[in-house]
């Protein structure tokens, strides 16, 4: 009874196992079928992925080859006129093609040796400094005078006593405002003559002879309008910031009263004149002497 009932048990279990047998027999059949469309597709990656690092590479290389090398220069930082006294706020650093990076140019290592020198010609915005624009202030030769004007102006030498004590303060570089006060109409007026000219040069400290000098850089306009107030006012010198380009307005020369908020004196009503007869010239407030002459003149 025994084997019986195992010969029974193993009918029982043979389906189950044909059933799984199947579906593994199924599962095989459907793998081989998907295996060549997967393995081709993961081909195509791998050959898409090689491709591009392959292109990525040599893009790389061709932009490696035809790069051009830089290096770093000291620049103008801002417009610095000629006479400068550079300072580390007058210098940036720009990276320039190494080609084009004049042999004067100033590494930026080398920043300290630029500093206290004063510039020979005039630099815009982002111009390269040069060793040879550059020279100590203690230089016993100083760039030419023309050098240091920009196109359209004029040296214009002003004496020291017409700028007053301001003139002994007075270093290359400094912008200073002229004021001139003089006689107009019966009143003592001032007016601004000249605003944030640049000084040039300045006196000798050792003294010499002749009148000591200061040397502006002005327009010729400027320089005539300085001409003139010379001969006809008092002049006063100022000293402004050399970051200070605020004009102050011209308006039209004022007294002292109008200048410390006075109000101003009322002018005064002319006198009529009224002609009595052949007496012409008398005021509308001598009617009776007119009548009175007039009287004793036809008794």
């Amino acid at each position: 009874m025994a084997i019986g009932a195992a010969r029974i048990g193993k009918w029982h279990l043979d389906p189950e196992i044909d059933t799984m047998m199947r579906l593994l027999g199924w599962g095989l059949r459907a793998l081989r079928k998907m295996a060549v469309p997967l393995l081709a597709l993961a081909a195509g990656l791998v050959a898409a992925w090689a491709v591009r690092e392959h292109v990525r590479q040599r893009v790389d290389t061709l932009a490696g080859e035809h790069r051009e090398a830089m290096v770093s220069r000291l620049v103008a930082a801002r417009d610095l006129p000629a006479g400068t006294e550079l300072t580390p706020a007058h210098l940036a650093i720009r990276d320039i093609p190494a080609q084009w990076a004049p042999a004067a140019s100033i590494e930026p290592r080398d920043g300290d040796s630029v500093l206290g020198t004063r510039l020979g010609v005039a630099l815009a915005q982002g111009d390269p400094v040069l060793s040879g624009c550059l020279a100590r202030t203690d230089s016993a030769s100083p760039p030419a005078l023309a050098a240091r004007l920009d196109p359209g102006q004029r040296a214009l030498q002003v004496p020291v006593a017409d700028l007053g004590t301001v003139a002994d303060l007075l270093r290359v570089g400094d912008l200073v405002d002229i004021y001139v006060s003089f006689p107009h109409r019966g009143r003592e007026v001032t007016a601004p003559l000249l605003q944030g000219v640049r000084v040039l040069a300045v006196p000798d400290a050792s003294g010499g002879t002749g009148p000591a000098q200061v040397t502006l850089a002005a327009t010729p306009n400027q320089a005539m309008r300085y001409l003139a107030a010379r001969r006809a006012g008092t002049l006063t010198g100022l000293v402004r910031n050399r970051a200070d380009t605020a004009r102050i307005p011209e308006d039209p020369p004022r007294d002292l009263a109008s200048l410390i908020g006075l109000a101003p004196e009322a002018p005064r009503e002319p006198a009529v004149v009224i002609l009595y007869g052949d007496r012409p010239g008398l005021s509308a407030s001598a009617p009776g002497t007119v009548l009175a002459d007039f009287e004793s003149e036809h008794p």
